[in-house]
């Protein structure tokens, strides 16, 4: 039996933000019901297509696979789903602030270098504030940080510069 860490450790692996990781759960539940309690025997690629999921939400949950469904019972999915939405509240956030909304691919990159250099387990809320000059910046820890830092620069300066254009698109 899988525990609920567990599960949430495989919706982690490709899920940065928390207004994906409640849509993506919000999905799993659907996919579940319609199985347990519509006779429903589509795959869950399938069901993705049926339901018009995005691109980007296909893509964050395509490494689930049956083996990951047959954890789930009609007995254990309201248990597990509510768990999933309890341990969400107690991740470590991070808000990121941007003055332009970014590509979810470029929100994911963002998410990975932050995980990568801040926290593993962290999830991000964003938030798009048009009044950023600098194009972004982001709260940890209570410590507000501006992401125009040289060293964010030098490692992510393609995104920077996805930032930047955006917001300098918006002016025009």
């Amino acid at each position: 039996y899988m525990d609920i860490n567990q599960i949430q450790l495989i919706i982690l692996k490709k899920t940065f933000t928390k207004g994906d990781y409640l849509r993506r759960v919000n999905i799993i539940r659907e996919y579940l019901e319609s199985r347990f309690f519509k006779n429903n025997k589509e795959n869950f690629l399938g069901y993705l297509s049926s339901i018009r999921g995005s691109q980007h939400d296909r893509e964050g949950l395509s490494m689930l696979d049956e083996h990951f469904f047959n954890l789930f019972t009609r007995d254990n999915l309201y248990p597990l789903i509510n768990g999933l939405l309890e341990k969400l509240k107690a991740l470590p956030i991070l808000t990121l602030y941007l003055s332009v909304l970014l590509d979810d691919y470029l929100i994911d990159e963002l998410g990975a270098w932050f995980r990568q250099n801040l926290n593993p387990e962290l999830i991000m809320e964003v938030r798009c504030n048009p009044t950023l000059v600098a194009g972004a910046a982001y709260v940890w820890n209570n410590k507000y940080h501006d992401l125009s830092l040289h060293y964010f620069f030098a490692q992510k300066e393609n995104i920077i510069n996805t930032i930047i254009n955006a917001y300098v698109n918006e002016q025009l």
